[in-house]
């Protein structure tokens, strides 16, 4: 009877340690705070975004595709320094330089706003943003600011941006690096597994009003961030373009790299129309002298 008794209570507080554990791991995984700072007018929070009217129909072009021709830049207020917490991990950056603090968080899935590092990657990430600061080796150092290709999805945050459509093909060229991606429409197999690029290998479809676009064969060399957010040539990224209003198009990319994340996360940008339809040239690398000045020693 006593052992009945002593048991009983036992599952009981079992029960209740297993709740309680749920519980708390629940609230850990929480959204992230709303911005410590004031956000610019216009901003549109990918987290608590306006809500869209379902029955707006886009334009269509010649070919029955939805019009989403353009110049478009991202109102989401994100930078590349983080996507996580770029108030508190650019906090050092801004009281040096005096710049506005961005407010950005784009990761909506999971809940918390965080990537979902495996174990030995939270490690690895953790070192790579000890470095940033000051580089022990060249690639230690963010590959955009050495002067390489932002890759996919960074590039979508990265900065202004033209979209042309033809017959079967969506065109996509960036104001930043001279940047560009060629996206056919017409269900052709992607390029082989063993070639691997900067800005992957895109393939897209219409799903009713929104772009599909499957992207692959990247390489291992970009980072979503400057403080080092990393993935590995297993990366595969899921984009969705959805036109919500004449001026507006929600993008959501779903990220994928079994071999350093947990489960696959998403990311949300919210584009918004240029008044003026003139491309401008942010080259990057002539002049530039970051690596000179954050690598200092460590250059060779």
């Amino acid at each position: 009877m006593t052992r009945r008794i002593v048991g009983g209570v036992l599952e009981v507080l079992l029960a209740a340690l297993a709740a309680w554990s749920v519980g708390t791991t629940i609230a850990a995984q929480g959204p992230p705070p709303p911005p410590q700072n004031p956000p610019p007018p216009g901003w549109i929070d990918p987290r608590n975004p306006p809500k869209e009217d379902v029955n707006w129909q886009p334009p269509r072009t010649p070919d029955g595709q939805p019009n989403i021709a353009g110049q478009w830049n991202q109102a989401s207020d994100i930078i590349t320094y983080s996507i996580e917490d770029p108030e508190a991990d650019r906090a050092g950056h801004i009281a040096i330089s005096g710049q506005r603090a961005m407010v950005g968080r784009p990761i909506i899935d999971p809940i918390d706003g965080k990537i979902p590092y495996q174990p030995w990657a939270a490690k690895y990430r953790e070192f790579l943003y000890n470095e940033h600061r000051g580089p022990s080796k060249p690639q230690f150092l963010d590959p955009v600011s050495r002067g390489f290709q932002e890759g996919v999805p960074r590039i979508s945050y990265q900065g202004t941006f033209q979209i042309q459509q033809f017959p079967g093909t969506v065109l996509l060229t960036y104001d930043y690096h001279h940047s560009y991606r060629v996206i056919p429409l017409d269900a052709r197999p992607h390029a082989g597994s063993n070639i691997k690029l900067w800005m992957g290998d895109s393939r897209g479809h219409w799903e009713g009003n929104t772009l599909v676009v499957d992207v692959s064969n990247l390489n291992d060399q970009t980072w979503f961030t400057i403080i080092g957010d990393f993935h590995t040539d297993a990366l595969h990224v899921t984009e969705r373009w959805t036109p919500t209003a004449p001026d507006h198009i929600v993008y959501i990319a779903t990220i994928e790299d079994p071999r350093v994340y947990t489960q696959l996360w998403k990311l949300r940008v919210d584009f918004r129309r240029q008044p003026v339809d003139e491309q401008w040239e942010n080259a990057v690398w002539e002049g530039n002298k970051t690596p000179d000045l954050v690598l200092g020693g460590a250059k060779k």
